[in-house]
């Protein structure tokens, strides 16, 4: 298996915050952190819509799970969505930059706007705004059956029922005192993970059991991600790649695989839909194709390797990336300003 060459490339005008692939595969949304937001084909790369821009820049991107429209955040505290043809449906000033977007699977669309979430319909009905939690939020994750939002912040992760408005206090709250940097949920429903400022990873269990933190890293834990089964959790820590198996009772008394093939920071990481090949982008502009660990006692070893030099000659920074739904393509956003597409070989 293998990453293939550039199918196509759009630029925008300035580094790529944000992509998005809607859910059928059918179209691409990328936004830039001078605002520009954009809408493209699949298939060619085709710009089909231009959106409404976020002066000062795009942050956060995100289709509703029906594709109907995309919601996007900027830092002028807005929360925008639209249709696949540019066209506004509604749109939010919520007082603080909105980095942080995730639908529910029914349609409901949780975005951090600083200390605060806000719920907004896929109509654009603003439907609730709770108490602040105890600091900037971080990341946001839905669980369960789509009716629990859970925010990450200084502090831990707060739980919110959002089938029982106009209650509006924390259902739970999962205390950890540290900044949290990325939070994901176990596709089991059993596990939610952060990953923080300290070099630790925190585990809490869902709902019950004893929590967890995996130290000892030498830097910051800004990316995490499950595997499609929730058999591997994949974390980054500058260039390395480690792979945590979460068979059984978890990853308690464990050591994780590792390996290393980035000449720098690793910038995004990703398991590919449905299957056991994970890709992970970096600093140095290169793109690498991972199998899911044989063995934790052995180091993980590429499968495919795209150097930064591949990329139009300049090797530009992997901003973010994002797989399509069928899994044969892996959408690229780079520091330059470039959105890509690379089918799968």
């Amino acid at each position: 298996m293998s990453l293939g060459p550039v199918r196509w490339s759009v630029g925008l005008d300035d580094h790529v915050t944000c992509v998005a692939v809607h859910p059928d595969g059918s179209h691409v949304a990328a936004g830039s952190l001078g605002g520009d937001a954009v809408i493209v084909d699949a298939l060619d790369g085709q710009v089909t819509a231009k959106l409404v821009a976020h002066p000062m820049g795009v942050l956060a991107a995100a289709w509703s799970p029906d594709g109907s429209v995309l919601a996007t955040g900027g830092q002028d505290g807005v929360v925008r969505l639209s249709t696949a043809d540019g066209g506004v449906v509604a749109e939010h000033t919520l007082g603080g930059w909105v980095e942080r977007l995730a639908w529910s699977p029914h349609g409901v669309l949780a975005a951090a706007a600083g200390r605060v979430l806000h719920l907004v319909r896929a109509d654009g009905t603003h439907v609730h705004a709770y108490p602040q939690v105890s600091s900037t939020v971080s990341a946001i994750c839905w669980a369960g059956n789509g009716t629990r939002a859970g925010v990450a912040s200084y502090g831990g992760l707060t739980w919110f029922d959002t089938d029982k408005l106009p209650n509006d206090a924390p259902t739970r709250v999962h205390g950890f005192k540290g900044s949290p940097l990325a939070l994901v949920l176990s596709p089991t429903g059993k596990w939610a993970c952060a990953g923080y400022q300290d070099a630790s990873i925190h585990l809490w269990p869902l709902w019950s059991g004893d929590e967890l933190t995996m130290s000892g890293y030498p830097a910051k834990i800004e990316h995490l991600a499950f595997r499609h089964d929730g058999r591997w959790l994949a974390s980054a820590c500058l260039e390395e790649l480690t792979v945590w198996s979460f068979a059984g009772k978890g990853p308690k008394g464990t050591r994780p695989a590792a390996g290393t093939a980035h000449d720098g920071r690793i910038t995004w990481v990703g398991w590919q839909p449905g299957r056991d090949v994970l890709a992970t982008g970096g600093q140095d502009g290169r793109l690498v194709l991972w199998p899911s660990p044989a063995s934790v006692d052995h180091p993980l070893e590429p499968i495919d390797v795209v150097d930064g030099d591949d990329v139009d000659g300049d090797g530009d920074e992997v901003a973010t990336a994002a797989w399509t739904p069928d899994a044969r393509g892996l959408v690229v956003g780079r520091h330059d300003g470039s959105v890509e597409f690379r089918p799968v070989a």
